[in-house]
């Protein structure tokens, strides 16, 4: 697997050099530290298999950055946007744009992990805190009033989510395990299969990517996203 990696702070991408090589195997890390490097290493190879930017490392000049990397790079590559700091418009701006996923920095270790496995698969990877539609003032929108807790609207099967359901489902979306949800919850690990059954069945679902899939479409419709 290659990665061509977009970042223009050394630390950050050194980490995750370490990290890409220590959870996937004959994995090849090609860095950049702004967009035009990450430009050249495309037009000079453009066999990646993933390429990962910083949403506002040097050259990016907000989306439009990612606007050229995309039509640049060939169709099988995934197109993903890293970043610090974010909020819901950036993400929903970025998918509108083509990008296969957003992912936090803060993600760590095996939920980096993941998020990338979740992407290289063909799904979309959006962080938690868009499913979990956080009232910290940076996700969410001002009707959040009206939406159900946990970012989905009112409307549809999502409303028959208990508000432990919808915390499951928004660790889903980063595409962990049910022995790390139950961790990160407190729970048993057959609670959580028990959650997920209630879920796939509300959701009228039958698996794991279903279900996100199906969260990020209601999240779409209904503005959320």
């Amino acid at each position: 697997m290659r990665i061509l990696l977009a970042d223009d702070h050394d630390l950050v991408r050194e980490a995750l050099s370490l990290l890409f090589q220590q959870y996937f195997e004959d994995c090849e890390v090609v860095e950049a530290g702004a967009l035009d490097p990450a430009l050249d290493h495309i037009v000079a190879t453009n066999d990646f298999d993933l390429v990962l930017l910083d949403l506002r490392m040097p050259g990016m000049n907000g989306l439009e950055g990612l606007k050229r990397i995309l039509e640049r790079a060939a169709k099988t590559t995934a197109v993903v946007l890293l970043s610090g700091a974010y909020r819901s418009e950036d993400v929903r701006h970025a998918i509108e744009a083509g990008a296969q996923g957003f992912i936090p920095k803060t993600l760590r270790g095996q939920a980096l992990a993941n998020a990338i496995q979740l992407v290289l698969a063909g799904e979309k990877y959006l962080p938690s805190s868009i499913l979990n539609d956080m009232t910290d003032g940076i996700v969410g929108g001002p009707d959040r009033e009206k939406r159900m807790a946990g970012g989905f609207g009112v409307e549809g099967d999502f409303a028959r989510l208990t508000p432990r359901e919808r915390e499951v489902l928004a660790l889903l979306s980063e595409g962990r395990p049910n022995k790390d949800i139950a961790r990160h919850l407190d729970l048993r690990e057959i609670t959580v299969k028990y959650h997920l059954k209630n879920i796939y069945r509300k959701l009228n679902v039958s698996n794991r990517a279903q279900a996100v899939k199906t969260a990020l479409e209601d999240m779409a419709r209904s503005g959320t996203l």
